[in-house]
């Protein structure tokens, strides 16, 4: 039912755990790819590891998370593709909840479920918009996804390979954003589904990840909603859900930017949304440049609950 596709690069330290955690799941699935994507820390070489248990090992030379994927995707065969990224990992109930889902809601383009982060020694719960036995269609994407941006990420994400591949596959050459922009495309064409249920583990003490990107333009996830408001193929409704989304993934981008020094990548989202006229957005994130980082780090706990009493700022988007 499953082909499991992990783009991998230079995670020596986390790919074992990221494999065993497939390998525990209570639900096989049935097949495991991992695409090397030029990784130069020996990685690789801990995927062929478990080659005897099934995983196979693509590689390519070092063109990013998007042709990785893509790359894993072309050579799956099953009709649905469950994602997960080689420093993450999954419960082992994770697949059979995915499998559920699928019976449940088929047709659809993209399914999901929520997961916890792990940081510092501590576990954080993002905010889910759907209470804790939601299982279903999710009705309105944009809004739903505005509540805690949580509501899929990289690693809780299963895609209908036909559909995936009918909206292009992800986006090449995109450094920032590329699976939002995934995401907000399946939602739209084909549906969601969505299981209210901690299936994974979102490891935000990871080497190597992208939170140390240095960029000099918005991420394609908010030039992609900005490009969609402006064609007006959106009612009347979706435009201010997706506008909403637009503020709050733009606004904690930028934060998240801020706290690891990014202030090419601050500046960027802030002239995209002066430009778009969001002037109070754009005000505030311009303060942050005068806001020590510390004081983002800090106030990161009033974004996510920890422990059931404790929140955090930083946005899960990878």
């Amino acid at each position: 039912m499953f082909s499991v596709v992990i783009p991998l690069y230079n995670k020596a330290p986390h790919i074992a755990a990221t494999l065993q955690s497939v390998l525990a799941q209570c639900f096989a699935p049935d097949e495991i790819i991992v695409v090397d994507d030029g990784s130069t820390d020996g990685g690789a070489a801990i995927v062929e590891g478990f080659a005897a248990q099934g995983v196979k090992l693509i590689r390519q030379q070092n063109a990013g998370v998007s042709a990785a994927r893509n790359l894993g995707v072309q050579r799956a065969a099953c009709e649905y593709v469950a994602f997960l990224d080689a420093d993450d990992t999954w419960l082992p109930q994770h697949l059979a909840t995915m499998r559920d889902l699928v019976i449940q809601h088929r047709g659809l383009g993209l399914y999901s479920t929520l997961y916890q982060i792990h940081m510092n020694g501590r576990i954080f719960q993002p905010h889910s918009a759907y209470g804790e036995e939601f299982s279903g269609i999710v009705d309105d994407f944009f809004s739903k996804m505005a509540i805690g941006l949580s509501l899929v990420i990289s690693s809780t994400a299963v895609v209908s390979k036909q559909a995936l591949l009918e909206i292009g596959g992800f986006p090449d050459q995109v450094k920032r954003g590329e699976d939002l922009v995934v995401w907000f495309k399946l939602a739209r064409a084909s549906g969601m589904a969505h299981a209210a249920k901690i299936t994974a583990i979102y490891n935000r003490d990871a080497v190597n990840r992208s939170t140390g990107l240095r960029e000099h333009e918005a991420p394609e996830s908010l030039i992609y909603l900005r490009d969609l408001m402006a064609e007006n193929r959106l009612t009347a409704g979706q435009s201010v859900s997706a506008r909403r989304l637009f503020k709050r993934l733009a606004f904690f981008t930028a934060a998240g930017m801020r706290e690891v020094g990014d202030l090419g990548g601050l500046r960027a989202i802030c002239r995209l949304a002066a430009v778009e006229r969001m002037f109070a957005l754009a005000a505030g994130i311009a303060a942050m440049i005068i806001i020590p980082p510390a004081m983002l780090t800090f106030g990161r706990r009033f974004r996510h609950h920890q422990s059931h009493t404790m929140r955090m700022l930083t946005p899960a988007v990878d």
